[in-house]
């Protein structure tokens, strides 16, 4: 989806964050009680799921149709 700039400029940060919530999510190690597990978040930050290893939580994110992307 294509978006002109002058109407990316004009949204909130809350309405930003909600673009390509439908479509992206993002994957990132997260270090609870001394194990870290790789969560799955969607766009706006709301957390879809949790796999033990980082390709895991690609593969069932792409699964259910996100783009998925890891980061640090």
């Amino acid at each position: 989806m294509q978006y002109q700039e002058s109407t990316l400029r004009h949204l909130s940060p809350a309405a930003f964050g909600m673009l390509g919530s439908m479509d992206m999510a993002y994957v990132r190690a997260v270090e609870e009680d001394g194990a870290v597990t790789y969560q799955i978040f969607a766009a706006n930050g709301q957390q879809l799921g949790e796999e033990k290893s980082a390709n895991a939580a690609l593969v069932v994110a792409r699964q259910n149709d996100f783009e998925a992307f890891l980061v640090n």
